[in-house]
Protein backbone atom coordinates (compact mmCIF):
# COMPACT_ATOMS: atom_id res chain seq x y z
CA UNK A 1 0.00 0.00 0.00
CA UNK A 2 2.91 2.48 0.43
CA UNK A 3 4.10 2.13 -2.96
CA UNK A 4 -0.02 2.84 -4.21
CA UNK A 5 0.47 6.04 -1.85
CA UNK A 6 3.88 7.24 -2.96
CA UNK A 7 2.35 6.65 -7.03
CA UNK A 8 -0.49 8.47 -6.40
CA UNK A 9 1.56 11.64 -4.54
CA UNK A 10 3.48 11.53 -7.99
CA UNK A 11 0.17 12.58 -9.62
CA UNK A 12 0.08 9.06 -11.70
CA UNK A 13 -3.67 8.95 -13.29
CA UNK A 14 -3.25 5.18 -13.50
CA UNK A 15 -2.89 4.74 -9.86
CA UNK A 16 -5.03 5.80 -7.22
CA UNK A 17 -5.15 5.44 -3.24
CA UNK A 18 -7.79 2.51 -2.25
CA UNK A 19 -10.68 3.61 0.35
CA UNK A 20 -13.14 1.52 1.20
CA UNK A 21 -13.64 2.88 4.99
CA UNK A 22 -15.57 6.19 3.99
CA UNK A 23 -18.12 4.18 1.05
CA UNK A 24 -20.61 1.56 1.94
CA UNK A 25 -19.86 -1.94 0.09
CA UNK A 26 -21.40 -1.58 -3.85
CA UNK A 27 -23.13 -4.38 -5.59
CA UNK A 28 -19.88 -5.16 -7.05
CA UNK A 29 -18.22 -5.96 -3.78
CA UNK A 30 -21.16 -8.02 -2.67
CA UNK A 31 -20.92 -10.13 -5.67
CA UNK A 32 -17.08 -10.61 -5.05
CA UNK A 33 -17.97 -11.39 -1.05
CA UNK A 34 -20.62 -13.87 -2.73
CA UNK A 35 -18.26 -16.02 -4.51
CA UNK A 36 -16.12 -17.21 -1.64
CA UNK A 37 -18.85 -17.44 0.78
CA UNK A 38 -20.32 -19.92 -1.48
CA UNK A 39 -17.51 -21.98 -0.80
CA UNK A 40 -16.72 -21.94 2.36
CA UNK A 41 -20.65 -22.68 3.46
CA UNK A 42 -20.52 -25.97 1.09
CA UNK A 43 -17.63 -27.39 3.03
CA UNK A 44 -19.35 -26.60 5.78
CA UNK A 45 -21.99 -28.15 4.61
CA UNK A 46 -20.33 -31.14 3.48
CA UNK A 47 -18.61 -31.94 7.10
CA UNK A 48 -22.41 -31.97 8.44
CA UNK A 49 -24.37 -33.73 5.48
CA UNK A 50 -24.22 -36.90 3.65
CA UNK A 51 -23.32 -34.92 0.43
CA UNK A 52 -20.49 -34.94 -1.11
CA UNK A 53 -17.75 -32.87 -1.33
CA UNK A 54 -17.63 -32.64 -5.26
CA UNK A 55 -21.33 -32.61 -5.37
CA UNK A 56 -21.24 -29.30 -2.97
CA UNK A 57 -18.14 -27.74 -5.01
CA UNK A 58 -19.84 -28.08 -8.21
CA UNK A 59 -23.08 -26.36 -6.65
CA UNK A 60 -20.67 -23.78 -5.48
CA UNK A 61 -19.09 -23.47 -8.35
CA UNK A 62 -22.86 -22.81 -10.12
CA UNK A 63 -23.38 -19.74 -7.18
CA UNK A 64 -20.04 -18.37 -8.29
CA UNK A 65 -20.35 -18.63 -11.98
CA UNK A 66 -24.35 -16.96 -11.73
CA UNK A 67 -22.38 -14.30 -9.58
CA UNK A 68 -19.73 -13.49 -12.16
CA UNK A 69 -22.51 -13.51 -14.77
CA UNK A 70 -24.68 -10.99 -12.96
CA UNK A 71 -21.67 -8.63 -12.72
CA UNK A 72 -20.74 -8.49 -15.53
CA UNK A 73 -24.11 -9.22 -18.18
CA UNK A 74 -26.68 -8.29 -16.32
CA UNK A 75 -25.46 -5.52 -14.37
CA UNK A 76 -22.28 -4.33 -15.99
CA UNK A 77 -20.02 -1.62 -14.61
CA UNK A 78 -20.82 1.83 -15.80
CA UNK A 79 -18.73 4.61 -15.33
CA UNK A 80 -20.15 7.16 -12.92
CA UNK A 81 -20.19 10.78 -13.94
Amino acid sequence: MRWLRMAANNSDPRLTELRTADRPLTRYDALLLVIPAAFVLALAVAQVSRFGVSTLMAAASLVGAVAVADGLFVNPPRRSE
